[in-house]
């Protein structure tokens, strides 16, 4: 069920990532997704949340808040440009937390 789940995340995350190759569409259904599926595993891994993981929730409903409001306020070339700088910044911490917890993941399923 865990594998899922983060397999779904993953999926969601990359169809995200992939708007120039999927539309706008799929990046938006899959963005909300990607939101939904960031707040669960944050409440799963409530015991465990400090500050950072705090932080990159928060930037990742900005990224979030920031799409929805370039969708609303097109002709503001400004909102979008915060789009992208918080799209960019949240792709990097999230590669840092992927690959910070992987390790974790591996020793626990080899013992």
């Amino acid at each position: 069920m865990k594998k899922l789940f983060y397999g779904l995340l993953l999926g969601s995350f990359l169809f995200t990532l992939a708007v120039p190759l999927t539309g706008i569409v799929v990046h938006k259904l899959a963005s909300t997704g990607f939101l939904v599926l960031c707040l669960i595993h944050a409440v799963g891994c409530r015991k465990r949340l400090g500050w950072r993981r705090i932080a990159l929730l928060g930037a990742v409903m900005l990224a979030f808040a920031s799409g929805v409001c370039s969708l609303i306020f097109a002709q503001m070339p400004l909102v979008l440009a915060v789009h992208k700088v918080v799209s960019i910044t949240c792709v990097f911490f999230l590669a840092i937390h992927i690959f910070a917890y992987r390790r974790g993941f591996r020793r626990k399923s080899e013992g």
